[in-house]
This record gives C-alpha cells, sequence and structure tokens, in this order.
C-alpha cells in the first residue's frame, strides 16, 4: 500500500497550481504560489525559468478559457481542475500513483483509521490482469453476508466498469451511508455474478492470534495500518505468557500497508540491523534499522500470491535474517513504495517515490518472494471458505509451518481466536497501497 507519508504544505501548490496559470481558482493568501498573488501593477516580472516552465501548461490554460468561452452551459471550473489534476496523474500510467479529491481523501483517512461505511472487503489493484481484485472480506460484513468471496475479479459496480486503474473511484462507489444498496458485479472462474450488497459501519480488526495445538502461537496480520503494531504486540505478549515453543505469521492475503508499521513489527521479533532500505530515482539512499531488543522464538511465516508490499518487507526481513521460513507460494512482487501528500484544501495525492530492497538487497518487484517451502492450497477449499476462513483440516500451508515447528495439529480441538481491533489512531496517515477497503 506505499509505506510512507510526509505531510506536505506550501509547497504542494506548485502540482496543483501551476496546471492553469492565471486560471487557478483562489485558495487562499497563505497557500498561493507567488506567480499566482494580486499584484498591484498589471504586469508581472518572472524568471525565464519559471516562465518557459508555466508555458508547458498553456495549452490546459487554452482548454479551460474556450471551455468558458463556447460551451453552451456554465462550466464548472473547480470540476474540470480536479479532472485534470485526476488526468495528470493518471499520465504516470501507475496504479500506485492516483490524485484525491477532498472527499476521497476523508475516506482514505477513515480506512486506515479502522472504521468506515461501505460494504467491507479489502482491495488489490492488479496491474498484471488490469483488475481490481478482492484479496480479503472482513468477518461479519455485508460483502461476506452477500457472498462475495477473495480472489473474486470486481468489473462492474452499480453496472459501470471499473479497471484496476479506477479502484478508487470504484470504492468510492462501494462506499456510502450505512442501509444504501449497491450493486458489484464479479468476476469467478471466467463467469460474472452479480451481488446486492447493503452497506454497513466496518469495523477492521487488523490483527487476530491464537494459540495452537503444541503450544504453538499463530497470528494473522491483515494490514500494516490502524493498530496493527499493538494489536501485534498484544499477540506476542500472550505469547511469552503462554512460553510458545513457535509462532507463525499469516500474511496470506496482507496486501500492505504502512512501511513503518512493517519496520516496527520487525523490531519486535528479529536482530539488530537492516529491515529494509528504500532507494529512489536520484539513487539516494535511505535505510531502516532496529536494535538489538526483540522476542526470539522459532518462526514460519505463510505468504501467497497476494501478499504484498508492507507484507513483502517483512517476509523478506524475516527470510534474508535467517530469523524463520516462508511456506506458501510466491508473493505478490509489490516492490515499490508511495509517499501520500495531502493539501492544503484537504486534497492530495499518491505517488511512488522509490524501490525497495531487502536486506540482501534484492529488489522483488515484479518478481515477488519465493518461499522456501512451497505448498499449494486446494482451490476449490479456498474458494468454499475463503483464505482467511479456511479450516485448519483444509489449509495445507499452516499444517505445513506446525509440521516445521515441531508440532501437530489435532483437527478435533477448537482453539480460541483473540482480535485487535482497529481503533482511531489521532495523527496517524498511511500511504496505503496496493490495498482499499470499501
Amino acid at each position: 500500500m506505499n509505506e510512507m507519508k510526509r505531510n506536505l504544505g506550501y509547497f504542494a501548490l506548485v502540482l496543483a497550481g501551476a496546471m492553469t496559470l492565471s486560471a487557478v481558482p483562489a485558495m487562499g493568501q497563505a497557500s498561493m504560489l507567488p506567480m499566482f498573488k494580486q499584484q498591484e501593477s498589471e504586469t508581472v516580472t518572472i524568471p525565464r525559468e519559471e516562465y518557459d516552465e508555466l508555458l508547458k501548461f498553456q495549452k490546459l490554460d487554452m482548454l479551460l478559457q474556450m471551455a468558458d468561452t463556447y460551451y453552451y452551459e456554465e462550466i464548472d471550473e473547480d470540476a474540470m481542475l480536479e479532472t485534470a489534476a485526476a488526468g495528470l496523474m493518471a499520465g504516470l500510467g501507475d496504479v500506485y500513483s492516483m490524485y484525491y479529491t477532498a472527499e476521497q481523501m476523508d475516506s482514505f483517512n477513515e480506512e486506515t483509521e479502522g472504521t468506515y461505511q461501505g460494504i467491507g472487503c479489502q482491495l488489490l489493484a492488479d496491474p498484471t490482469d488490469g483488475l481490481i481484485t478482492v484479496t480479503r472480506v472482513f468477518k461479519g460484513s455485508p460483502a461476506e453476508k452477500a457472498g462475495i468471496r477473495a480472489g473474486d475479479k470486481i468489473v462492474y459496480v452499480n453496472d459501470l466498469y471499473y479497471s484496476a486503474y479506477e479502484m478508487d473511484e470504484a470504492v468510492d462507489v462501494m462506499r456510502g451511508e450505512p442501509g444504501g444498496s449497491v450493486k458489484v458485479t464479479v468476476m469467478r472462474d471466467l463467469e460474472t455474478v452479480d451481488f446486492d450488497v447493503v452497506r454497513e459501519e466496518i469495523n477492521i480488526n487488523y490483527v487476530e492470534y491464537q494459540i495452537l495445538d503444541g503450544n504453538i502461537g499463530y497470528v494473522m496480520i491483515y494490514d500494516f495500518q490502524g493498530n496493527a503494531v499493538e494489536g501485534f504486540a498484544e499477540a506476542l505478549k500472550a505469547f511469552k505468557a503462554a512460553n510458545v515453543t513457535g509462532m507463525i505469521i499469516d500474511l496470506r492475503n496482507n496486501g500492505g500497508g504502512l512501511l513503518n508499521d512493517a519496520v516496527d513489527m520487525a523490531d519486535m521479533i528479529l536482530p539488530e540491523g537492516v529491515v529494509v532500505t528504500i532507494q529512489d530515482k536520484n539513487e539516494n539512499v535511505e535505510e531502516f534499522t532496529i536494535d538489538d531488543e526483540y522476542y526470539q522464538v522459532p518462526m514460519v511465516v505463510l505468504v501467497n500470491e497476494y501478499t504484498a508490499s508492507a507484507s513483502e518487507i517483512l517476509a523478506g526481513a524475516i527470510r534474508d535474517r535467517e530469523e524463520g521460513q516462508l511456506v506458501g507460494t510466491k508473493t505478490f512482487g509489490k516492490g515499490v513504495v508511495q509517499n501520500v501528500f495531502e493539501f492544503p484544501d484537504g486534497s492530495g495525492m499518491k505517488i511512488t517515490s522509490g524501490r525497495y530492497y531487502t536486506p540482501n538487497g534484492e529488489c522483488i518487484h515484479e518478481f515477488g518472494i519465493e518461499p522456501d517451502v512451497v505448498v499449494e492450497l486446494d482451490e476449490d477449499a479456498v474458494t468454499l471458505y475463503g483464505i482467511n476462513n479456511l479450516p485448519h483440516e483444509e489449509d495445507l500451508q499452516l499444517q505445513k509451518a506446525v509440521e516445521l515447528l515441531g508440532g501437530t495439529m489435532d483437527f478435533g480441538t477448537e482453539t480460541s481466536v483473540e482480535s485487535a481491533d482497529a481503533q482511531p489512531a489521532d495523527g496517524e496517515q498511511p500511504a496505503a497501497e496496493p490495498s482499499e477497503a470499501p
């Protein structure tokens, strides 16, 4: 999901303000760029370099002026500028970089704080097929009640087609006031299936944990945002109290989230050293390191094709540091990070800002991480139950993880599950991609 957030203040308006030259609507004197401030004279002098830069946007200014002159009705200048901003970002051709309106930014923030109004599923913008992929359906959510499953490809919302590049627009439609209905059409096994889903208030649980037979701790991390770090710490505390003999970290269908959350979790379970390295296009390098105070226990990490981004950072660090084995199937391969910037008017942008490298210097972008032990799941079982609700007797990957930790599974014994439900986190703002939650 991007994994960093840095506040961008005044300078952010260069991106929005320079687009239309003098046609930019006023946004307040404190936020206005120097070339757009009102001058006492009718002539403004700027350096030639700035003038040449502004000429690049002359066509947009001309389009706006001609639309104002020739369109047969009154134009909505603000709407046109918003669309132009979205188009500018779309021109990058990157599914992870986009413009957010103020309303979309609010929705984005709601999700990362752990509560919002919608249908209750996590989505992935999959660049391999250009489709919106369901990676998780929240327990008890409207999506689960309707029958939507992980792995479904959302192709229509209210009978309008949305590609992976338009995932945020699709999310906007699926969210809304509780009680309202939305039609979601998914592609499943090359067939389309329609669902009428009634929106509800969604509370996201980012972490669930339990102690399996054989005294093995099991923790599933759904996303690296909200209070996931606190939930993971809570799980480790329970494991320590129980003196577990091993720990399984389940990152399957985890679409990512905040870089810092992944680093913070690594800090709890890995010895001192590098977790991940970020490099931008100018070859500036930033290392994220951790100290030597950690909880040491034999570990196995479960991964699959939808283990992406921040979850690949944690999995890669555990593998490279030789502190645990990876079991499952090859991960998604999102080896780039995004920054999220919020503008003074409440709108914002998310942009891919660099590649990341595992501690051994591997860039996994578009390649993914091969697990140490490859174990495939029965596709029929996954289709029937969903990856996050797979019974233990059907979960061959979990069984293999238990085996590697020296345990056995008694399928006749029920184990209790604890969850760490997300609560709003003051001041926390992610750049969480590739996952979104409608």
